[in-house]
């Protein structure tokens, strides 16, 4: 008894709350929405499979939204800003964005997407909200 009693104390005393991840967005305009995708490793940055989206209208200049019940760990954040409501990242003919995209810690764009690793950030305590300035 005393055996399951100690396994159920290490069971739950170990259990994370779950996390809540606050992406600040700072945008040129308002309109449209913003469509955001919440990655949890590479593969799924790299694919888009497996990551979290949400999309919130661009009511003004600075945007504040939420991923709920997200566990700690290390995530990317890519967004981008659909202008025209077309549910998709209009490019140009070479597949340069034609509307402002951004990532997680404002990672550096030459001539793609930057990596998951210069993406990536750290969900955990203490909660830091993370700001990304659309291009």
């Amino acid at each position: 008894m005393v055996l399951a009693c100690s396994a159920l104390i290490s069971l739950f005393g170990s259990a994370q709350p779950d996390l809540r991840l606050e992406v600040v967005l700072n945008k040129p305009e308002a309109g449209g929405t913003l469509r955001m995708a919440l990655c949890p490793n590479k593969e799924a940055y790299d694919t888009e499979q497996g990551c979290r989206t949400l999309s919130v209208p661009a009511t003004s200049r600075t945007v504040s939204c939420a991923f709920d019940k997200v566990e700690e760990g290390i995530y990317a954040v890519k967004v981008f800003h659909d202008i025209n409501n077309d549910g998709k990242q209009n490019t140009s003919w070479i597949g340069w964005p034609q509307e402002p995209y951004g990532f997680s810690n404002d990672a550096p764009v030459n001539m793609g997407p930057p990596s998951f690793q210069l993406a990536a950030v750290q969900v955990g305590e203490p909660r830091n909200p993370v700001r990304i300035r659309l291009r």
